[in-house]
């Protein structure tokens, strides 16, 4: 999801599966869904709350059900469920079936009484109006039935509670009694016993490690890792021992470079145990954690940016540490100089810190795309809201060259097709009206001939046609890469720089400008 003001891109947030539908709701809250059946809110580019179904999300839509002056999230399901969510914690007001799939949802005044009603629609084709829970109308009306499923539905979570408190309660009891005759139980474990973690790259897989190990002599059987991003569509993974010893391994490859709670669930016990005792616990995966720091590189990434942040290096360190899940230590001539190889794809990175000009940093790397992320992720850390940076990066500027040309040559062919598109429809006409004349004269010889020729014609349109969709996509896909070039320039610069730097790189490729691109994109700025 991107958030853009006009042509710079406010924020940018990454979920786990393609967007399929968006939907306001009030001030700067909207709904999202996607395709592996999560539902949620954002608040700006802070989520308020996500839901995942086992089934897919057809359509969402804001509608004020209770009457509060805040519209609920309304969803419809493939299994024909049909939901009614609070905008604040998600928790379900009221719940409907149709038969089958439903596949739209509208707000309109169907009655024509003046007040808009929420209408679903399902795939059969039944079709269902729901009012507001203070309406007086009975008939499509969720008030009678609206408290009733809360209800119902508040009192089924209560009692499950209640029994899973009663049970947890016995086994204490039991617990206690059994301590006290001195009876060792194999289900008992000390209190003083401990779930550690940690991370560990794994150069030869290609991935990082997460290391669970216990202590007191216990076991972990298996755990459970739920966490965005990690595990494709679905969000957890379980990692079970068929011999259980008191360390578990999990391995995972973040394809993309993201922020990540991991939610763990280790079971524990002793070895002989045929019950476990569950440890929950919270990780936060860093951001670049799939770079392993080393010594030294056989060769320097040949692209760098270069900016100045007015901050301590020890500042940046801490960052350094937060971000890559390493304890950089700054040296004596208080500088900083950290090199890693990534795990994902063998990229190297360098960046060194002076404490010249305030704080000068080079980041090296032959990636434009990660040394923005590095940048955007630096910045949010030591909160800068300003950043101009100087860019150089030899190989995807050449790349980017290319793509150039490559527009200019599909503009050059769109304008020759066209042309001769124009010239074939102005015979066409021509030939039509001859075709036509000779059919009045009775001349059905010259009649059948002109038709001939205008299925000729016709048949040359129609390839042409062909050949200029063929090249209107692939001007289209090479478009798509000087905008995804534009952005990634963009990314090395915060605030205003930002902005300019988008703004000015349009104005030069409008202007046919390819020199002052380039400068743009090296400089962020032309003067």
């Amino acid at each position: 999801q991107r958030r853009v003001h006009g042509e710079e891109v406010i924020s940018e947030t990454t979920e786990t599966d393609r967007l399929l539908s968006l939907c306001p709701l009030y001030g700067t809250r909207f709904a999202y869904a996607l395709g592996n059946g999560t539902i949620g809110i954002y608040d700006r580019a802070t989520r308020v709350w996500r839901f995942k179904s086992k089934h897919g999300v057809v359509c969402i839509q804001g509608y004020d059900m209770d009457s509060d002056g805040a519209p609920e999230l309304i969803s419809g399901w493939n299994n024909g469920k049909l939901e009614v969510r609070s905008d604040k914690n998600g928790e379900v007001m009221y719940r409907d079936s149709f038969p089958s799939a439903v596949c739209s949802l509208l707000v309109a005044d169907y009655r024509m009484d003046g007040r808009e009603e929420i209408i679903a629609c399902s795939h059969n084709g039944d079709v269902r109006g729901y009012l507001p829970m203070d309406s007086e109308t009975k008939g499509g009306s969720m008030q009678s039935d609206a408290g009733a499923s809360v209800s119902e539905e508040t009192l089924k979570q209560l009692l499950q509670q209640k029994q899973d408190l009663g049970f947890q309660i016995q086994k204490y009891e039991e617990n206690i009694e059994k301590t006290k005759k001195g009876d060792h139980d194999l289900a008992l474990i000390s209190q003083s016993t401990k779930v550690q973690c940690h991370l560990r790259p794994n150069s030869g897989k290609g991935c990082v490690e997460l290391v669970l190990r216990s202590t007191n002599n216990t076991v972990i059987r298996g755990t459970i890792i739920t966490a965005e991003f990690l595990f494709g569509s679905n969000e957890s993974c379980m990692v079970y021992s068929k011999e259980p010893t008191d360390t578990i391994i999990a391995t995972f490859a973040p394809e993309k470079d993201v922020n990540t709670e991991l939610h763990i669930q280790a079971f524990v016990g002793y070895k002989m145990a045929t019950h476990y005792h569950v440890f929950e616990l919270d990780y936060k995966l860093p951001k670049f954690s799939m770079y392993v720091p080393v010594k030294d590189f056989q060769k320097e990434p040949e692209s760098s940016v270069q900016f100045r942040v007015n901050e301590r290096v020890n500042r940046v360190a801490m960052w350094l540490n937060n971000s890559f899940n390493v304890g950089h230590k700054v040296d004596r001539q208080n500088s900083l100089d950290a090199r890693f190889v990534s795990l994902r794809n063998g990229l190297l990175l360098a960046i060194h810190m002076t404490p010249e000009n305030g704080g000068q940093l080079t980041i090296r790397v032959n990636n434009m795309e990660v040394a923005g992320e590095i940048i955007q992720d630096l910045c949010s850390f030591l909160t800068i809201g300003e950043l101009e940076s100087v860019a150089d990066f030899p190989q995807e500027f050449e790349e980017f060259k290319k793509v150039l040309m490559k527009v200019d040559e599909y503009n050059a062919v769109r304008l020759k097709l066209t042309a001769e598109m124009a010239d074939s429809s102005q015979l066409v006409k021509a030939l039509v009206i001859k075709a036509e004349d000779a059919r009045i004269l009775n001349d059905m010889a010259l009649m059948k001939k002109m038709y001939g020729s205008l299925h000729d014609v016709n048949g040359e349109l129609i390839g042409e046609y062909k050949k200029r969709a063929t090249n209107h996509n692939e001007l289209l896909s090479a478009l798509k890469e000087v905008n995804a070039m534009i952005q990634k320039a963009a990314r090395l610069r915060i605030g205003a720089a930002k902005t300019k730097v988008i703004t000015e790189c349009r104005n030069s490729i409008k202007s046919n400008n390819i020199h002052s691109l380039f400068k743009i994109i090296r400089l962020g700025h032309l003067s």
